[in-house]
């Protein structure tokens, strides 16, 4: 596709004019896949991009590691499939519409994996209550972590160790030498070990941990391997089966920039049967008799569903992977990746600063991490948030430190203006 062609093609969805879910939206986004990925370097293309989301022009919202932006095409959706589902209230959900949601989630995480392999959760934490509750883990069984987990590791894992006595070791992340990493959770491993669980990007400073090793690793040990692969998803490419990851769990509301309450667990297809659900109900089973006492769960990843759900959010979450997909992962990563290394080179010349995200290259992500010399952080990022400049404060593992977030709806022009902001506090 010629540059003006795909600018014409692109131009009615300007100003969001187009904000039905089944208009022009998507087809006139998907165009992006025929321009191919030399688009994603014309600003052009980022800026109406820009504008199919709600963010005001002189808002630069800068913590997708938080929470994202849905754009037009994912809340229209959702409002429509609500309005829907109440002129004609129906119990349950279409079946199919769900297998096909799954299937698209499947490609977002590499083939092979298959959309048999993934259940549709609330949230990515409760992905990972399901994977930490439902393994045969016993008392004085050891999972090993890193201090730079969020709270929806963290918890599940003291409560897993409040409960069932289990034992939790960790490990400090070295933000200097990313495959020093591996070295460290080798020498946490023993007899006892049964699970290694990290981020496949940390929430603190948005290291990308190095998966594939790890797996290795943990293949090679007879150790399960799982994921919080929160910060990843929609971030930047994914693949599963590289990772030798056994299990990963994923929240929408965030890089895929679906809506909140949605999520995705990856089960590997050799453990669904070691993975026992907690929590069962309607849909968790492939058949029951109560009379005859007889149980038979849903052979693949369903079981870990239950109950009704709000398919109108799920349609959502089809229709942001449907907006990610179009536009490439590949792309999205070589955008924010673009922002965030300019970010951090004119960050490293301010004095007084200190960069706490990687000191390689290759390890670091579009989240940036600092913090400025003898200032309360939390203070700092309000302030920031008072000139327009959405950051998100630090505080696990006490670093008190300001995490900016770069995705497709940032530029150039906001990065400048937050570093203008930082010289001046």
């Amino acid at each position: 596709m010629k540059r003006r062609h795909f600018f014409k093609s692109m131009g009615g969805i300007a100003g969001g004019a187009f904000l039905s879910s089944g208009s022009p939206v998507f087809a006139k986004v998907s165009a992006f896949k025929e321009a191919g990925a030399g688009m994603a370097k014309d600003e052009k293309f980022w800026k109406l991009l820009r504008e199919q989301f709600l963010i005001p022009g002189n808002y630069a919202y800068l913590n997708t590691g938080g929470l994202g932006s849905c754009p037009y095409m994912v809340t229209n959706t959702v409002r429509e499939k609500m309005a829907e589902e109440d002129a004609c209230p129906c119990a349950g959900h279409d079946e199919q519409e769900w297998w096909k949601i799954k299937e698209k989630c499947a490609v977002l995480l590499g083939p092979p994996v298959k959309k048999e392999e993934l259940a549709l959760t609330g949230t990515a934490t409760e992905g990972i209550n399901i994977i930490i509750n439902g393994l045969p883990l016993k008392k004085g069984d050891e999972i090993i972590t890193s201090t730079h987990e969020h709270v929806a590791l963290n918890v599940p894992l003291l409560n897993k160790q409040k409960t069932d006595g289990i034992v939790i070791r960790t490990f400090v992340p070295n933000l200097k030498e990313g495959l020093a990493n591996v070295k460290a959770i080798e020498k946490l491993i023993n007899k006892r070990t049964r699970l290694v669980f990290t981020s496949h990007i940390t929430c603190t400073t948005g290291q990308v941990m190095p998966v594939n090793e790890i797996g290795e690793l943990a293949k090679s040990r007879g150790i399960w391997y799982a994921l919080d692969g929160v910060q990843a998803v929609g971030h930047l490419p994914v693949n599963l089966q590289g990772m030798g990851v056994d299990f990963y769990a994923i929240s929408g509301h965030k890089w895929l920039l679906g809506p909140r309450r949605t999520g995705i667990l990856y089960v590997r297809e050799n453990l669904i049967d070691t993975l026992k659900p907690t929590i069962v109900g309607a849909y968790s089973s492939l058949n029951y008799d109560m009379e005859k006492r007889r149980l038979e769960l849903h052979p693949t990843a369903q079981r870990y569903e239950y109950g009704t759900q709000n398919e109108a959010l799920f349609c959502g979450l089809e229709a942001a992977v449907d907006f990610i997909t179009a536009i490439g992962t590949g792309a999205i990563r070589d955008h924010n990746k673009r922002l965030s290394e300019m970010f951090y080179n004119d960050l490293k010349k301010i004095v007084g600063i200190t960069i706490l995200s990687p000191q390689e290259e290759s390890c670091r992500s579009s989240m940036i991490t600092f913090r400025i010399t003898g200032k309360d952080n939390r203070k700092i990022c309000r302030l920031l948030d008072k000139k327009g400049l959405r950051v998100r404060s630090v505080t696990e593992a006490n670093l008190d430190a300001v995490r900016v977030s770069f995705h497709i709806y940032n530029n150039e022009d906001e990065s400048e203006r937050l570093l203008t902001e930082i010289k001046k506090l």
